[in-house]
């Protein structure tokens, strides 16, 4: 009995390219989403409830996280391994500088008016795109991503000196976090390379980053000024101060979501939307912006870069279609001799390992590729 194969490749490329597209857009807009309900959450706790401990605040919002996962692996709702030195250690860079980066940006937060604070966040781009050059090997963006980039950088500069309100604390602790931030963005990107749920990187960012935290707050003495903060008796104060937390924790995990699933690059240009967003809302709300002519044409050409650059990335990335490994089905189908006619096929599905065995070694093998 003579057997007869034909393996059908379906090539499912623009498939998976459309699926993971939409998964990229939806982690994009959750994590612009909760990085702005962060900013101003933690803004009215600091500024309006005078709580300026930044990292107490991120102290219990690392603890908070540690428990949560811990108690949805108990419960059977998530696989989480066991935290261990080794799987620690192999992620101690990026939680060294997420670490650093929290603390600048809360202290830069606490002493910087938020629609200046979201001009200045959105240079980070400018240090995701030269460290990346290092970091994950990448070629030079095209000169058009480089314009918008130089333009909304310059913008943050002519904006900080219109700034009237200008604290040099501040603005030396938001460019120290946009360094840091640009750092621990593309070594999550190479770490969840690895295909690491975006669970173990949380667990592994909260235990690595809370022990430095904890010994930040002790050095820089806020631990032991903490008792003397006046509204500890406030209801309002635990309520901000709890959604603050619960929403830091949702950060964390919307922005290596969207690492994970896009890039460094495509979560800095977020945060930079997300800047925009805050800036605009800032100038209206918490107040503090000094309203002059340097103030609003750096905000302008800030705005301009930003757009600007996110219309260069979108024109790259349709340049470069393909980049995503295709995903093929292969299917082998068995059909039977002519002296069997009578008998219905048999259809089965291979595997790569089978469907190879079937190419060299299996006579009468024929392969069609759609």
């Amino acid at each position: 009995m003579e057997n007869k194969q034909v393996v059908l490749e379906i090539d499912t490329q623009e498939v998976r390219s459309a699926q993971t597209a939409i998964k990229g857009v939806l982690a994009a807009f959750f994590y612009g989403t909760c990085s702005l309900s962060s900013a101003f959450v933690t803004k009215i706790l600091m500024d309006t409830m005078k709580f300026d401990f930044p990292i107490f605040i991120m102290v219990i919002q690392m603890l908070f996280t540690v428990c949560t996962l811990e108690l949805l692996s108990i419960f059977e709702f998530i696989d989480l391994p066991a935290y261990t030195i080794k799987r620690g250690l192999s992620f101690l860079a990026p939680a060294v500088f997420y670490g650093m980066n929290s603390v600048l940006a809360l202290t830069a937060l606490s002493h910087m008016n938020i629609a200046m604070y979201g001009v200045l966040k959105r240079c980070v781009p400018l240090f995701t795109m030269l460290f990346s050059l290092v970091i994950l090997k990448k070629d030079l963006p095209n000169r058009f991503t480089i314009a918008s980039v130089t333009l909304l950088t310059v913008g943050c500069v002519v904006a900080g000196y219109g700034d009237l309100g200008f604290n040099l604390t501040a603005y030396v602790c938001g460019i120290g976090s946009n360094f840091t931030q640009a750092l621990y963005l593309l070594l999550v990107q190479r770490y969840s390379e690895h295909h690491l749920p975006v669970t173990h990187i949380l667990q592994l960012n909260s235990f690595n980053t809370l022990p430095l935290l904890l010994l930040a707050a002790v050095v820089n003495g806020e631990m032991t000024t903490l008792a003397t903060y006046p509204h500890w008796d406030q209801l309002s104060f635990y309520l901000l101060f709890a959604s603050a937390v619960s929403v830091g924790m949702l950060l964390n995990y919307s922005l290596f979501l969207c690492t994970s699933l896009t890039s460094a690059l495509t979560t800095s240009v977020v945060g930079g939307l997300k800047a925009l967003v805050q800036t605009l809302v800032g100038l209206f709300t918490f107040g503090g912006v000094s309203h002059n002519l340097a103030t609003y044409t750096g905000i302008s050409m800030n705005v301009v870069g930003g757009i600007a650059y996110i219309w260069a990335r979108y024109q790259d990335n349709r340049s470069r279609p393909g980049r995503l490994t295709s995903l093929k089905k292969v299917m082998s189908f068995s059909f039977l001799n002519s002296a069997d006619q009578g008998k219905e096929p048999n259809g089965h599905i291979h595997s790569d390992q089978d469907t190879a065995k079937h190419r060299h070694g299996s006579s009468g093998c024929e392969n069609i590729r759609l």
